[in-house]
């Protein structure tokens, strides 16, 4: 009830602003946007959270990108071979030049690759660079990558975005002044926490953007978010929008609301070095516990769709038929006598154990954390909910300092995923096993999977996987979110990218 008293107010509040302020108009070629959480870094060797993904193709691109249909697509490069199974020559587009005018050539490719092994760095792509065996420089724009073995997700993998030689040479993270990429836009200010300001970059080969500058504003409140922007203070919000406020949202002349399916993949996570939690029982007994159901249609509105896999339905390797946790409490107290934390005073207020759930302080998600909290407590697990600031949340789950977790894997498009998050040799920074989960038999699937040129035979090996880790529940899937954007309605040309990635303010401009 509580929450409904806050929520209500926030309405009112936004209603009262609505009404009684008019609306900023934007500056020509300037546009403000409101993000709930901001990027850890923008040094695309070490940027691995979700905020510097969305945005940073929009600084740094890379040889590829992902295609409409989550494919990779070339982007810095015009055209490639694959010569054998270990070796591709590319081709770079002509006339690519950074940020600071100088021409983008193989050898920064180079540079950029052979810089992610630096002992100081830790970054976390290092083991691209250790799956090269050499890259040869063939003329001032064409080079060759040989591998040391065959590696079927190397493409997509070769998104990261490209920096000058001389840049690239640090062993430590760049500052400011040296984020230099060969993307539409470049970095004028950041400030972690606060804000990031671009501005546009006037060397860039593509389509010339409209905006002259653009500034993120890290705004972690809803309601002030809201307010931002029905003032007129900002101009676009995406991804999360309080569900809550949609309709209302929607019925605003002044407004534009934008959806469609998404494929960011949110999931609670939990840590097997936790005594409790490294039980099996306890882990299904947990799942059993949750009303996915009642989440989706009475917190977050129909706007995600339950998971059950990481890969979304869409993808070439998503496997359907893998066992599922639908809600059923009474089986998830017996499971829970079986692994020994019988109900202590049966339906009294005592628990059978006690748990802490770390999420960021976006209202919606603390929302989620405090719903599950409170279905896990119907079966005797007493769970405290921490909110903490994106960066110091982010901080501790790369630590290992959580029990439970809920986090979200945004634009996955390759199913080598599986080997960043579950592999035994992808604890972090290496990697993303943030549980230390290990189990040989998937490691084996995924060695296999990734070093498979067989597209068929790969979906396989993936479909096996994704079996094992519905099985194991190293995660358990929650849902899919759609992507949700609002944006003021004179703000034409922006696409919501498939996991919310910022590259359609390339294309925006003001209608005229």
């Amino acid at each position: 009830m509580r929450v409904k008293i806050i929520l209500t107010g926030a309405i009112l509040a936004v209603g009262f602003w609505s009404c009684s302020r008019e609306r900023l108009s934007p500056r020509p070629h300037e546009l403000a946007v409101g993000m709930e959480a901001g990027p850890s870094t923008l040094d695309p060797r070490l940027a691995r959270d979700a905020y510097a993904l969305q945005v940073m193709p929009l600084i740094f691109p890379g040889l590829f990108a992902a295609g409409d249909n989550l494919e990779p697509k070339p982007d810095l490069v015009s055209e490639y071979e694959q010569v054998n199974e270990t070796t591709y020559i590319f081709q770079l587009r002509p006339g690519i030049r950074f940020g600071n005018g100088k021409e983008l050539l193989g050898e920064d490719v180079k540079a950029t690759m052979e810089s992610l092994k630096q002992p100081g760095l830790n970054s976390p792509y290092a083991e691209l660079a250790d799956r090269i065996q050499a890259i040869e420089i063939l003329g001032r724009d064409r080079l060759k990558i040989m591998l040391k073995e065959p590696f079927a997700p190397i493409l997509v993998q070769l998104n990261l975005g490209i920096l000058p030689a001389e840049l690239a040479a640090k062993s430590t993270s760049l500052t400011i002044k040296e984020l230099i990429g060969a993307g539409p836009f470049q970095v004028e200010s950041f400030e972690p926490g606060a804000k990031l300001v671009l501005k546009k970059n006037p060397y860039f080969s593509g389509p010339e953007p409209y905006f002259e500058r653009m500034e993120f504003r890290i705004i972690p409140e809803d309601t002030t978010r809201l307010l931002s922007l029905e003032k007129g203070e900002i101009q676009l919000l995406q991804n999360p929008i309080p569900v809550d406020e949609l309709s209302r949202l929607k019925t605003n002349p002044r407004l534009l609301v934008s959806e469609n399916p998404g494929i960011n993949y949110t999931y609670l996570g939990f840590n097997f070095r936790d005594p409790i939690l490294s039980k099996l029982l306890i882990r299904q007994a947990i799942a059993h516990s949750i009303n996915r159901d009642q989440l989706i249609s009475c917190l977050l509105k129909g706007t995600v769709t339950k998971a059950e896999s990481l890969l979304s339905p869409r993808h070439w390797a998503y496997e359907a038929n893998v066992p599922a946790y639908n809600y059923d409490p009474a089986l998830a107290k017996k499971l829970l006598d079986q692994a020994g934390y019988p109900d202590p005073d049966g339906s009294g207020p005592k628990p059978r154990f006690k748990l802490i759930s770390k999420t960021s302080q976006v209202q919606q998600r603390l929302w989620i954390a405090q719903a599950i909290a409170g279905q896990l407590q119907q079966v005797g697990i007493e769970v405290e909910v921490r909110s903490l600031e994106w960066g110091t949340l982010f901080a501790d789950i790369q630590a290992g300092n959580f029990q439970i977790y809920t986090l979200t894997w945004v634009g996955v498009v390759e199913p080598d995923i599986f080997y960043t998050a579950f592999h035994s040799e992808s604890l972090p920074p290496k990697g993303a096993n943030r549980g230390q989960y290990k189990n040989p038999e998937l490691d084996l699937l995924l060695t296999r999977a990734r070093n498979h040129p067989d597209r068929a035979e790969r979906k396989v090996l993936y479909s096996q996987a994704q079996k094992n880790l519905a099985q194991d529940l190293p995660y358990l899937s929650l849902w899919y979110s759609n992507n949700l954007a609002v944006s003021d309605q004179r703000l034409i040309g922006f696409e919501l990218g498939p996991g919310g990635e910022w590259t359609g303010l390339a294309h925006a401009r003001w209608r005229e």
